[in-house]
């Protein structure tokens, strides 16, 4: 049984499957380079919370922002210098980070900029206002706007979304 003439098959039918294909492969790399690349930045930034890793965490992150990155919460911006404080400030509040991870729940890409959302969460204990050490369980969804500088992408802006604190398993106020 023959499903397509002996003509279907010409050379510039066969050039232009070729072609499309060729271009999805491509536009799949790039998508897997951006998530690749995220996903690198993010394990950094993970492994110097684990290791309560200041230094670490500071030069890990300075790596992967773009020069205007910004942070937002609550409707109010801040600069790199004031989300880096207040980041490395949550890791030295902790006793001990038992985890830290992320993970990419979307993202989509239109060129040399993207968009994703992505999932955090951070165990450990810390000590409270009674002096006692607690557990704590953060979780946050933060919506990112990425920017390729010089090959690589980056972070530019970080909006922060619903986040979840619990303290001793009981709801808390961060």
């Amino acid at each position: 049984m023959q499903l397509l003439g002996p003509r279907a098959y010409t050379a510039p039918a066969v050039n232009k499957i070729f072609l499309m294909l060729s271009l999805i492969a491509v536009a799949g790399l790039s998508h897997a380079d951006l998530r690749s690349e995220i996903t690198a930045a993010r394990r950094k930034v993970e492994r110097a919370a684990l290791a309560k890793d200041i230094k670490g965490a500071e030069a890990a992150y300075k790596s992967c922002v773009t020069p205007d990155f910004k942070y937002v919460q609550d409707g109010k911006a801040q600069d790199f210098k004031t989300f880096l404080g207040n980041f490395t400030a949550s890791i030295a509040m902790t006793e001990k980070v038992a985890s830290s991870s992320s993970r990419i729940v979307s993202l989509k890409q239109t060129g040399n900029k993207a968009t994703g959302v992505i999932e955090q969460k951070m165990t450990g204990t810390m000590k409270g206002q009674d002096k006692k050490i607690h557990t704590m369980d953060w979780t946050g969804l933060f919506t990112e706007e990425y920017r390729k500088v010089g090959g690589k992408w980056k972070t530019a802006t970080m909006i922060a979304g619903k986040q979840k604190f619990l303290m001793d398993g009981k709801p808390a106020q961060m």
